[in-house]
């Protein structure tokens, strides 16, 4: 929902049946945007142990250009961006993301990091603790809620938002390539990943009613609905402020032009054609339950080689 279709609702609850003249309307409008620009932008902090992929969210979310170590921790400080939506995607407004140093880095860092963490936390709208999807060790992440962080923002962290990076080597990492997604099997996994997440949580911070999400920053899948998961988690008296901002990561860009639907299918240059894929590759990149179901058909699943393969 836009800013202006928000106004709309408003309207409507408050003044009911009345009709409320355009040229109100568009005054009232006027004046709000104006607010928004007045006002400071929302901000969020990505947080988390060191790996887990918090630059890479950030530069998969918006580009940021982020320095990324595959072999060491390289934010050792909080790098506030400020990201200029209307540059990206045409949306109206802005937002800053702290991409905050990863903790358990080792002991000499850890005092550091945590002063860094204390600061940052108190002037942001949302906190958003990265997790690696895959990694099931859990009880740093405890101790660090337990005896760090919820006594910085008690109320911020009791609405975090948890995010699962790299939900794409969940167990059996049979992600299906062409259609960007997870299979049957490790959708499931992934589930359960999310519910003991959710469930070790709670066994420290009680009262934690903030959301979970799964996504791949590398894949670009579920990055959208990560987005609208970061922004509906602002506070609600900072809601409005977020009205005008919307998701601007698509995770189809992924996924083969042949499993889209027409009106997404991105537009080539008039000397490149779209190659579907070889039936051999589609039955190649199919997990063995989805293979299984789909040929239990001879006929049916002839016909549906012919119409994604080549």
């Amino acid at each position: 929902m836009n800013l202006r279709e928000l106004l709309k609702g408003i309207a409507k609850e408050v003044i009911g049946d009345q009709r409320m003249s355009d040229d109100d309307f568009e005054r009232i409008y006027y004046e709000i945007e104006q607010k928004i620009d007045d006002e400071p932008p929302p901000k969020f902090a990505f947080m988390g142990k060191t790996g887990v992929g918090k630059s890479s969210t950030l530069n998969s979310l918006f580009n940021a250009g982020l320095d990324i170590s595959h072999t060491e921790a390289c934010t050792q400080e909080a790098r506030g961006v400020e990201i200029n939506l209307s540059e990206l995607s045409g949306a109206k407004g802005s937002l800053v993301v702290y991409d905050m140093p990863g903790l358990g880095e080792s002991r000499a860092k850890q005092a550091q990091h945590l002063a860094i963490y204390d600061k940052i936390l108190k002037e942001v709208d949302v906190a958003l603790w990265i997790l690696d999807a895959h990694d099931r060790e859990m009880e740093s992440v405890q101790r660090n809620l337990e005896d760090s962080l919820q006594d910085m923002n008690p109320k911020l962290i009791k609405r975090m938002v948890i995010a699962l990076n790299k939900v794409d080597l969940v167990h059996p990492m049979d992600w299906h390539p062409y259609a960007n997604m997870p299979s049957e099997e490790q959708e499931e996994n992934i589930k359960r990943r999310i519910y003991d997440v959710t469930r070790k949580v709670r066994e420290v911070i009680p009262d934690w009613n903030g959301k979970i999400i799964g996504y791949s920053a590398d894949r670009r899948y579920n990055l959208p609905q990560l987005f609208a998961t970061m922004l509906d988690a602002v506070p609600m008296k900072r809601q409005w402020v977020v009205a005008s901002r919307k998701a601007i990561a698509d995770f189809l860009e992924f996924v083969h032009p042949s499993l889209l639907p027409p009106d997404r299918v991105p537009v080539q240059s008039s000397r490149k054609t779209i190659r579907k894929p070889k039936m051999s590759e589609l039955v190649a990149s199919m997990p063995p339950e989805e293979f299984a179901r789909r040929s239990a058909n001879k006929d049916e699943f002839l016909r549906w080689l012919k119409q994604h393969g080549e």
